[in-house]
């Protein structure tokens, strides 16, 4: 597949991005894998096609093209509004990875969540598996509500030990806890 670099998005410790033009006209991110084997995460991104996470468009033998993802990472929207809200639709989203058996396993770093004022999608799935034992959500409430000093650590608690018992319930009572958070933060 022929492509033009735009620029470079980013670079981590086993890859590059970059926003690249592909032959159709199409704007979209290149994933270089500097010391990783590519394999696995286009057949996690195949998967997903495109459920909270890039779409993948074309594989290449050290890299990945695949849907750019637009949006602000977790970081950049905290001590505001929208980082709740980004953070409700995290949550559901990591249920329903969890639903598919897909763990991300690093859904604890800010940048690897995005959220475009609609949505989130996750990236960098370099280090995801499929496994029976997902545990994305329990991620997202371990790294995002308990160590956010405006929600009740004992609400925190009661979903824990309510996940055990009914995902499903866990899920909705998390969502409203981050709506709580919200309030309270903000009106």
């Amino acid at each position: 597949m022929r492509y033009d670099v735009i620029g470079k998005i980013g670079e981590g410790n086993r890859g590059e991005v970059y926003k690249v033009r592909l032959e159709d006209g199409r704007i979209a991110a290149l994933k270089w894998a500097k010391n990783y084997e590519i394999e696995k995460e286009w057949e996690i991104l195949n998967y997903l096609n495109g459920f909270y996470a890039p779409k993948p468009v074309f594989r290449g033998k050290r890299y990945i093209i695949m849907e750019l993802v637009e949006g602000k990472p977790l970081k950049e929207l905290q001590n505001t509004p929208k980082y709740y809200d980004s953070l409700k639709f995290s949550l559901q989203g990591a249920f329903k990875l969890d639903e598919r058996n897909v763990f991300h396993k690093q859904l604890g770093r800010f940048y690897h969540i995005l959220y475009d004022g609609k949505n989130v999608k996750f990236i960098d799935f370099e280090r995801a598996v499929i496994t029976e034992n997902p545990r994305n959500f329990l991620q997202i409430i371990g790294y995002y509500l308990q160590r956010d000093e405006n929600f009740d650590k004992n609400k925190i608690k009661f979903i824990l030990n309510l996940y055990k018992q009914d995902k499903f319930k866990a899920l909705e009572e998390s969502i409203k806890v981050v709506d709580e958070a919200k309030n309270n933060a903000f009106y």
